[in-house]
């Protein structure tokens, strides 16, 4: 079965077709940047990785787009308890671009800030008001919901169901509105905060209300109409209601052709907020289990249910990554050292003489040759079907477990021919990374490391550090055994594992993990 994705405007399963059959051109609803990220946050944008890179694997090219909202009264507000609102924006900025590579989040092809689009949204408004969608009372702009028949049909809300203040993030004077759910487009700005001028008499200057900034700035990256268009399930009302509202009109047919939005992660029925004290940073978490496992965790729930999360859930999840992780390892131990001949890849025809489910990538017709080509070919079966089917990323995981499994039921780490180890090393590795889980080493897998969005060095286990100290101490351990002084090598062995790494004995030698 070919992509199918849940559009959130029809409620529905729907097979995916970009306007462009080679493009998608997706938009995706960044940070408010008055606070850091938080793992809530990561686990949207994690999914959003995860669509992306599924995509490209499908050979689609993605032109993705991400926002920061850079003015905002809580910026404003925060900027005033510290050193200005603009530098407490650009703070925050840096501090999610850094959270977003510490977990293996691939560049946007442009990251946008609201004020950089003032102009374009200063000229929907007034197009707005022109079309008699929009008006002006107190010099600020008001959206009136009641022009706009549609209101409602992308969350499947009726408006006059809806509940009063609800389309506002701050308590507003309900009594200059038309409507109680109408919703401000532009407001005046007090003395000593920002401002900029708009040219026009009833509305002379002021700032951006947070709906019209996503508007203006997917619009004049990505067009009129384009593909995709998400955030978290928090945006779809009010905020993506608001934009379809606002651009449709402008734009004169449907803006966006599918809609997404992954659900909250659930912290045992407590919301996650700064006023409890219980939110945990990306920080938090990555260096206390690692990318690795942060990101297998995010794709154990479906992305339109909720993930619950505590640290034993996470421990549990770091558990059955492990037992994957650890067959990647054996490969990579016996593929190391081993002769060029082992590298030769299997002749194939030219890409247009393949079949189509073979042309993109060119590589992939490699991870199904050998001993175990049947059983790569059938979990890839099962992965694809999987992922094609709404990015059911649980039941993808459930098919990469059954073929780890059988490839151990079936001796594959004493196994004698070395080199029919390398497509299975491959094939697992190509299949990790679609959900963020970059391992593969590039000297046995360039054509995928290339592709990383934190490429590892070369022989280096990725994404670890410390190598050289772990495997230091192990050779004095093996030393220590070798000269029968067995008290030293269990005390090197328990502190390897209370320093996180898992030390296994093997025939072929002592092997170690990150836990």
């Amino acid at each position: 079965m070919p992509l199918h994705v849940f559009n959130t405007a029809s409620r529905a399963l729907e097979p995916f077709v970009p306007a462009n059959p080679k493009v998608v051109r997706m938009y995706v609803c960044g940070l408010t940047v008055y606070a850091p990220m938080h793992i809530g946050h990561a686990r949207t944008y994690c999914f959003w990785d995860t669509f992306r890179r599924w995509l490209e694997h499908s050979g689609y090219h993605v032109i993705g787009v991400i926002n920061y909202t850079d003015i905002d009264d809580r910026i404003i507000a925060g900027g005033e308890e510290s050193r200005g609102c603009v530098d407490l924006a650009e703070q925050m900025i840096a501090g999610f671009r850094r959270d977003c590579r510490a977990l293996h989040i691939k560049d946007y092809a442009a990251y946008t800030r609201a004020t950089d689009f003032v102009d374009e949204q200063v000229s929907m408004v007034a197009q707005l008001i022109e079309k008699g969608h929009a008006y002006v009372k107190d010099g600020e702009v008001f959206y009136e919901v009641a022009s706009f028949p549609r209101y409602g049909a992308l969350s499947h809300r009726v408006l006059a169901e809806q509940e009063v203040g609800a389309c506002g993030r701050l308590e507003e004077d309900i009594a200059r509105k038309r409507h109680p759910n109408d919703f401000t487009l532009w407001k005046p700005s007090d003395e000593g905060q920002p401002a900029w001028t708009t040219g026009q008499e009833g509305w002379p200057q002021g700032r951006p209300g947070w709906h019209i900034e996503c508007s203006a700035m997917s619009t004049a990256l990505l067009g009129d109409h384009f593909d995709v268009h998400g955030g978290g399930i928090d945006n779809l009302f009010p905020h993506h209601e608001n934009e379809v509202a606002q651009s449709e009109p402008l734009c004169g047919h449907p803006w966006v052709r599918y809609w997404l939005h992954p659900e909250h992660l659930d912290l045992r029925g407590t919301k996650m907020s700064k006023s409890l004290g219980n939110v945990v940073g990306v920080s938090d978490l990555v260096e206390r289990h690692g990318v690795d496992v942060v990101r297998w965790f995010f794709s154990t729930h479906h992305y339109r249910t909720k993930l619950p999360f505590d640290w034993d859930l996470l421990e549990q999840a770091a558990a059955g990554y492990q037992r994957i992780k650890r067959l990647v390892d054996v490969l990579a131990e016996r593929l190391s050292g081993a002769p060029a001949s082992v590298f030769e890849l299997p002749r194939g025809s030219y890409p247009s003489q393949r079949p189509p489910e073979l042309r993109v990538p060119r590589m992939r017709h490699t991870y199904t040759t050998g001993k175990f080509g049947a059983a790569s070919e059938q979990f890839i079966e099962k992965f694809t079907a999987a992922m094609n089917d709404d990015l059911d990323a649980p039941t993808a995981m459930a098919a990469l477990f059954e073929y780890v499994s059988g490839l151990y039921a079936a001796g594959i780490e004493a196994h004698p021919e070395v080199a029919e180890l390398l497509p299975v090393y491959r094939c697992l590795t190509a299949h990790l990374a679609i959900f963020g889980v970059e391992i593969a080493r590039p000297e046995l897998h360039a054509e995928v490391c290339v592709d990383y969005a934190v490429p590892p060095s070369s022989g280096a286990a990725a994404g670890r550090g410390g190598d050289e100290v772990v495997d230091r101490l192990l050779a004095l351990r093996t030393q220590a055994r070798k000269d029968k002084d067995f008290a030293k090598g269990d005390m090197i062995r328990k502190l390897l594992i209370e320093a996180g790494v898992e030390v296994e004995d093997s025939p072929q030698g002592t092997r170690w993990s990150a836990r």
